[in-house]
């Protein structure tokens, strides 16, 4: 039961971190046009909810206040409306369409950029007053202000480099563990000697600013150096021998394998995989997170093996069974990619099995045991 909400919460959430992102955005359309209906049917209500008009016959000239610049009736919000309908509709059926899209885009942007020039130079230019600048030495008396820090930089640079660990895992996640920690660390160092500063100068009388702050190349180059070296040992030519070398999960079956021709059994991935699989009774591909055969044939009563290779470079993936009730009957070593695993499956009975990627549940496809 456990298990299964797991699983379910799983599938939920892959929803967002690995969205199909050609619905979405053949969908994008049909969002548009809900919410243009939907400002239309607001502006309609207010419109028959306003109260009359209380005026007379004579139209009411508009003027605006003293020292205030209002622009006159332009047609640019119009024409830079319809470029960007034609950049969408380029998106859609790309070619010569988007390219004309971006055209018209451009040139209304760049009319009303002029008209904007124009306006400004004739209405605002002349009368505008220049105003003396006024530049402070420093903070009012008793007001710390802290001066620039390249630690805000430093810290969402480390956050950037952990998630990115996450996602690849291996050594990409130890360097992003690094990284945020060591960019912590300074600025917890800086906020520290900020704060004595300031307790310092409760007694004084006097606050003295810290020195003004300078550029971390030194930190920058070092992870940047981790970053690369960490991403060259996670390249598929390292992340073969190490997923290799990788040992069984608990409660499946599956084994290394060397040199073999890969059987026929499903179509075959686009370009080869970096590793041959022996004959198998059943052999699966993952490539770009999901199973190239979306469906495949097993010997029913009797135990079978499935040739799985994993064609993502640094991306785990595995194969579970689950009967029609949604128990799992059969769960295969997780392994990073590009490796490839023979898993020795027991005898089940026939039917049509769902088989899954535990760490991606969106990787789907169905098993026929006959």
């Amino acid at each position: 039961m456990l298990e299964r909400i797991w699983t379910n919460l799983l599938e939920l959430t892959a929803q967002f971190v690995t969205p199909d992102w050609t619905k979405i955005i053949g969908a994008l359309p049909v969002i548009f046009v809900v919410l243009v209906l939907a400002v239309l049917v607001l502006v309609f209500r207010r419109l028959v909810r306003a109260p009359r008009a209380r005026r007379g016959m004579q139209r009411i000239e508009t003027k605006a206040p003293a020292g205030v610049h209002m622009p006159g009736p332009t047609l640019s919000p119009a024409f830079a409306a319809m470029g960007t309908f034609l950049v969408l509709l380029g998106l859609v059926f790309g070619g010569v369409t988007l390219i004309l899209g971006a055209i018209a885009l451009t040139l209304t942007l760049l009319y009303w950029l002029a008209e904007g020039l124009r306006i400004y130079d004739h209405d605002i230019g002349p009368t505008a007053s220049s105003v003396p600048a006024v530049i402070h030495d420093g903070p009012p008396p008793g007001v710390h202000m802290p001066g620039p820090s390249w630690r805000p930089f430093l810290g969402a640079f480390g956050v950037f480099l952990l998630f990115l660990g996450l996602v690849f895992e291996g050594w990409l996640l130890a360097v992003g563990v690094i990284a945020l920690i060591s960019t912590l660390v300074g600025w917890l160092t800086d906020a520290v000697q900020e704060y004595r500063r300031t307790v310092e100068a409760d007694a004084t009388g006097h606050l003295e600013n810290g020195p003004a702050p300078r550029t971390p190349s030194r930190l920058l180059a070092v992870l940047t150096v981790l970053t690369i070296g960490a991403a060259v040992l996670q390249s598929s030519v390292f992340a073969t021998g190490q997923a290799n070398g990788g040992t069984g999960a608990p409660g499946s079956s599956s084994a290394p394998v060397a040199s073999a021709a890969l059987p026929a059994s499903g179509a075959p991935a686009s370009g080869g995989p970096a590793a041959s699989a022996p004959a198998a009774d059943v052999s699966v591909q993952a490539q770009g997170i999901k199973f190239v055969q979306a469906s495949w044939t097993a010997p029913a009563g009797k135990p079978f093996t499935i040739a799985f290779s994993n064609e993502d470079p640094g991306t785990p993936h595995n194969i579970e069974l689950k009967d029609a009730a949604g128990t799992a009957v059969f769960k295969g070593e997780v392994f990073s990619g590009v490796a490839i695993r023979t898993y020795n499956v027991t005898a089940q009975p026939a039917g049509e099995y769902k088989f899954v990627c535990t760490v991606h549940p969106t990787m789907t496809g169905t098993a026929t045991l006959q």
